[in-house]
């Protein structure tokens, strides 16, 4: 498989579940939030937040800057527009 196959499929694992796409519209609607900020919202364990967000940050879908002991993530807004401008729409409201 290319790069691209590899990228594509990756997105759109991370993109079948439907708590991973909860979390990507709520750090969409707060631009950017906190791994804590997520759990408090979806009410999933921290170690479930976790595996998310990894999952997430893998598939570049979200972009995470560590700032001390948090990590501050933002959603990849042009890789989401590349991929699916369906998907993009959908999780962003634009």
């Amino acid at each position: 498989m290319t790069n691209d196959t590899n990228k594509i499929v990756k997105i759109a694992k991370a993109l079948s579940d439907k708590n991973r796409i909860e979390m990507l519209k709520e750090i969409a609607a707060k631009g950017t939030i906190t791994c804590s900020e997520v759990e408090k919202k979806t009410l999933l364990s921290q170690p479930t937040v976790s595996h998310h967000i990894k999952i997430l940050l893998d598939a570049d879908l979200i972009v995470g800057e560590k700032q001390g002991k948090y990590l501050l993530m933002s959603l990849n807004k042009t890789l989401l527009k590349e991929f699916s401008p369906l998907a993009f729409a959908m999780i962003t409201g634009e």
